[in-house]
């Protein structure tokens, strides 16, 4: 059977396309620095090997490769995201985004695998005053997470034209979901969402003005899939996101309405992102067929119930460790 590599296969992203890409019977090698142990895999880990290792390294890479010779495909995942590690350290976040991008081409290339998609971001936009498309807008980012990510898309454009690699790229905006607490995200999600943890000091110096099109990310997998699974494409480049727009005030107030353990949440006046509220999603829709499932309130309820299940889970867990010492 043609396995399909998921890099990053253990994050919040590169999980639930796993979760996806097994449901419709694919076998997914799952390759990241630590293997996942998120509960909604269980039942579908007869179908999914997972190979620890870096992006990074480049004995890790051949070592996969060698080893796995029917990779059919590869999703590239791993980034480190907008976010104070990333302007706290932006050599190495600038490294990873760019670089291990370009190790995993180079491996398309040198073990001639036939697909890539690579997930990028909508941050390659930058600053825009409505919502940007693929064909209608320039990329221009405004910060250097989006400059690593045009740079990667880029990389990406340029293997496939020289070396006939079957290039995707999709570009996600603001997702989050089962897979993640809040106190695990960024500090946006962490505030905002940070109620169905029970989390404190929930505080932006800005955001009570902005609205974004925050996406769940079960919706952001399901079009990724699509991107990766679609044959005899007319593009390259698609927009994975929501068409709904939620305020950061309104996203606080769903995560304390199903919260069992509501907090305050202090927003400062303005907006934090430079960006359009959303991303244009018409070429999806047409080309791909993707429209978003989730609307927002069914969205947080269900990730509450995950979030709630979640800290059980680990609760029960340190409870047998320390049992066991």
């Amino acid at each position: 059977m043609a396995l399909v590599l998921i890099t990053g296969g253990s994050g919040l992203l590169g999980s639930w396309v796993t979760y996806y890409l097994v449901d419709r019977g694919k076998k997914v090698i799952s390759f990241d620095l630590r293997e996942a142990n998120q509960d909604y895999l269980e039942d579908r880990r007869s179908a999914i090997v997972f190979f620890r290792g870096s992006v990074l390294e480049w004995s890790h890479l051949v070592q996969l490769f060698s080893n796995f010779p029917d990779i059919e495909g590869i999703i590239h995942t791993p980034a480190v995201m907008a976010s104070p590690r990333y302007w706290n350290d932006p050599y190495a976040a600038t490294f990873l985004n760019v670089v291990g991008t370009l190790n995993l081409l180079e491996c398309a290339r040198l073990f001639k695998i036939p697909k890539f998609l690579y997930v990028s971001s909508g941050a390659v936009y930058g600053e825009t005053r409505d919502n940007p498309g693929e064909l209608t807008h320039p990329v221009n980012p405004s910060d250097l997470y989006g400059a690593s990510k045009a740079s990667a898309e880029y990389l990406a454009l340029q293997y496939g034209h020289h070396y006939g690699i079957d290039v995707r790229i999709v570009r996600p905006y603001f997702f989050f979901g089962p897979g993640l607490l809040p106190s695990e995200m960024t500090p946006v999600f962490r505030v905002l969402l940070g109620s169905l943890e029970g989390l404190e000091e929930l505080v932006l110096e800005s955001g009570r003005d902005q609205r974004l099109g925050f996406t769940y990310v079960k919706d952001t997998a399901w079009g990724t899939v699509l991107a990766y699974e679609k044959e005899h494409l007319r593009h390259r480049i698609f927009n994975i996101a929501t068409s709904e727009v939620t305020s950061f005030p309104d996203l606080a107030r769903l995560a304390q309405k199903y919260s069992d353990h509501p907090r305050e949440v202090i927003l400062g006046p303005g907006k934090l992102f430079p960006r359009g509220e959303t991303l244009d999603i018409t070429l999806a829709r047409e080309e791909l067929g993707f429209e978003p499932r989730y609307r927002m309130e069914e969205a947080v309820a269900e990730y509450a119930r995950w979030v709630k299940r979640e800290l059980q889970r680990r609760n029960r867990k340190r409870t047998v460790q320390e049992y066991e010492r």
